[in-house]
């Protein structure tokens, strides 16, 4: 079988790229309209990467490389419950309907599998009957059958509390309308959350609370409940209420982290309450120091949101090997 070549939408800082790499495959290009993304991105990776609004990509004029699985994991945010759940009225929600413009662009060398992620939300029959819809007209296999909650904690070893949807889709000319076997839910040993944090040695003073911040105070009261044991758990602000995390995992890292020190994880070490830092995030998504690098010109805050919008590369990996047995019996 020949090397299998990806593409990729709405890439980001290349989670699902990581993932097939590391499975033997080729990314061949990946798009996004964030220029902080595609800075990241190229700091990591040596493929053709595309900035550039999907509105305006196309497979003539952008040259796209036929590919044989194309990844997307399209926007979130008109679909989360977090969000105003415009969902495919909101304009970030009609960013979908890309997905099948471009895959019919390629004609005959469609690709011969569709990977689509997105939050636990969009798994209502109101969004997946437009998925369908749109993905059986493109020509390729979708039903209830073809999707799957993974949860990060659940089926990796990393100690995230991170449900995510994902979707296969098959392509009619190369597949029978059989559905892949997903993976289950088959609680693996975990890693402990504090065996990802640097708590030997102090961090950025960045990361730091200041004593006077209305953060600090917030954090300090509920981790006085605690005594000594409040350097073993996990806090994170909700809304007016800081919430403790006892149960081996850390809360799901979003995009919000950008947005504020208190949507990013807290812990308590020796030398005051903080924010988890950058690397530490990374390797909750399972971004890892011996390869990713953080590019020296990027902000914090556009870290924290890259990474809390990245798939879980532990996770994207099952689904790669998914994938590739696909091809392999073609």
């Amino acid at each position: 079988m020949h090397e299998i070549k990806i593409g990729s939408l709405f890439s980001g800082i290349g989670g699902f790229c990581r993932a097939f790499e590391s499975e033997g495959c080729e990314v061949v290009w990946a798009n996004d309209i964030d220029k902080y993304v595609a800075i990241t991105f190229k700091y990591n990776f040596n493929s053709r990467f595309i900035l550039k609004d999907v509105r305006e990509l196309s497979v003539f004029e952008d040259k796209l490389e036929p590919v044989d699985i194309l990844t997307a994991g399209f926007p979130c945010q008109p679909f989360s419950i977090a969000g105003n759940r415009n969902g495919f009225n909101d304009p970030r929600g009609k960013l979908f309907f890309e997905i099948p413009r471009i895959i019919n662009e390629f004609k005959k060398d469609k690709p011969k599998i569709i990977l689509l992620e997105n939050v636990k939300n969009f798994n209502k029959k109101e969004y997946i009957d437009i998925v369908t819809d749109e993905l059986n007209v493109a020509g390729y296999w979708f039903d209830e059958r073809y999707k799957v909650l993974l949860n990060t904690y659940k089926v990796t070893h990393l100690p995230q509390n991170r449900e995510r949807l994902f979707m296969i889709a098959l392509n009619k000319d190369f597949f029978d309308n059989i559905p892949p076997n997903f993976p289950a839910d088959n609680q693996p040993i975990k890693k402990k959350p504090f065996e990802f944090f640097d708590t030997k040695n102090k961090a950025e003073e960045y990361y730091y609370f200041k004593k006077n911040s209305k953060y600090w105070k917030l954090f300090h009261d509920e981790m006085k409940k605690y005594g000594k044991n409040s350097n073993k758990y996990i806090f994170l602000l909700r809304r007016w209420y800081v919430r403790t995390y006892f149960n081996g995992y850390t809360p799901t890292l979003t995009a919000n982290m950008g947005m504020g020190g208190h949507n990013v994880p807290v812990i308590k070490d020796k030398w005051g309450i903080r924010k988890l830092t950058i690397m530490e995030c990374a390797r909750l998504q399972g971004f890892d120091e011996s390869w990713f690098k953080i590019p020296p010109n990027i902000s914090k805050t556009q870290l924290y949101k890259q990474l809390g919008n990245a798939v879980s590369i532990p996770v994207a990996q099952k689904l790669a090997k998914i994938c590739i047995n696909l091809l392999s019996k073609l």
